[in-house]
């Protein structure tokens, strides 16, 4: 009873002192006023979730606000230019490699190598033989390099700001896996229809003449399949790919301006970027190539084939045909990964915008 009689007398200090929930008490309580709508003052349930719900979403506007105010949304459209162009051009002058490393895999055994295959193709087909597929592959790459590269460093900022810290900071491998591959899962949505003409158009150039007409005769035989039938398979390729040329670039270049700094070297940004640029880009290149080649395989045995399942180009190809081309790809990924953070860490510098890792070397000198 004496237990009934505290906690009676506490809940109605509270609703005194709160004057939110207005809820008869036979203590009597004095009430608040407070700008509560006339709708609701017959209410007094209601009034103390809605003013609940109402303070949370002041809260929830007041951080966004917030997180608004801390980023400098001002790069981005620079970062996002950055992409796509260093997206589509270095896809555009590896396209004679592309071609290749393709007609490896729908056709095995008629080239022997990379110099083979681009001799025999030029020698049946000439220059244009050589640049099949050049169109579709810049104007995708344009649109998925600008969202890939652009979203990543807008993703990796939200997030450090909502874990409390700055641009650029350190983030949890999770959280860049996430950034990453939700940044390719955009950029692929604009690039699939494009890679799904070029495959056709190099595997089979007697199927249609022109970017225009493969993918209309594409559209008119399968539908919207025909052009994002493999989208399961693309991804299976793309969010490993792009998960490990980022992570394995940051990783490396990170690793390289630390023992910089640690053993005393001023400037390394200045000094030494570009060959940094350059050995991190060979080691990201190499290994995104490796670990997305069995999806690369399948998505082009798909588009050859048409109606087979991802199941279907498994069993067909098995764990050894799943590498086909490999030492081709390998060398046409890895010389247009390499070109492309030559191109965007260039233009990042230009514009004034840190490069991965070279934030690390101040902090670093300060520590010692």
């Amino acid at each position: 009873m004496r237990t009934s009689v505290i906690l009676s007398l506490l809940l109605a200090c509270a609703t005194a002192a709160n004057g939110n929930l207005a809820m008869p008490f036979p203590f009597g309580g004095p009430q608040m006023s407070s700008p509560t709508p006339s709708s609701l003052r017959h209410q007094p349930l209601l009034r103390g979730r809605d003013a609940i719900v109402e303070r949370f979403e002041m809260a929830k506007a007041k951080a966004a606000k917030v997180v608004t105010e801390k980023l400098d949304l001002s790069k981005y459209p620079k970062l996002f230019a950055a992409g796509g162009l260093c997206a589509s051009i270095t896809h555009l002058v590896t396209v004679p490699l592309d071609v290749v490393k393709t007609r490896m895999q729908v056709t095995p055994g008629v080239y022997t190598g990379i110099n083979d295959g681009i001799s025999k193709i030029y020698a049946a087909e000439g220059f244009k033989g050589c640049m099949q597929g050049a169109t579709p592959t810049f104007i995708g790459f344009l649109m998925q390099g600008a969202l890939k590269y652009g979203f990543y460093e807008f993703f990796k900022d939200s997030f450090a700001q909502q874990s409390g810290g700055k641009e650029g900071s350190k983030l949890p491998v999770p959280q860049m896996m996430l950034a990453a591959s939700a940044a390719e899962i955009l950029g692929t949505s604009c690039l699939l229809p494009f890679e799904s003409i070029r495959i056709r158009m190099v595997a089979d150039p007697s199927f249609a003449t022109g970017t225009v007409a493969v993918g209309k005769k594409l559209f008119q035989e399968q539908g919207i399949k025909g052009l994002y039938g493999g989208m399961v398979p693309i991804l299976c390729k793309q969010i490993p790919f792009t998960i490990t040329q980022f992570l394995m670039y940051e990783f490396a270049a990170k690793a390289i301006y630390k023992k910089l700094a640690a053993s005393g070297v001023e400037d390394a940004n200045a000094r030494f970027g570009t060959l940094i640029t350059l050995g991190c880009g060979l080691i990201s290149g190499t290994a995104a190539a490796l670990v997305s080649q069995p999806g690369d395989t399948v998505l082009s045995t798909m588009n050859k084939q048409s109606g087979i399942s991802v199941m279907g180009a498994l069993k067909q190809l098995g764990p050894k045909g799943l590498y086909l081309g490999a030492g081709a790809r390998c060398v046409h990924v890895t010389s247009y990964i390499v070109a492309q953070f030559l191109i965007y860490d260039s233009i990042k510098r230009v514009c004034g915008i840190p490069v991965a890792g070279a934030q690390i070397a101040p902090t670093t000198k300060s520590k010692k």
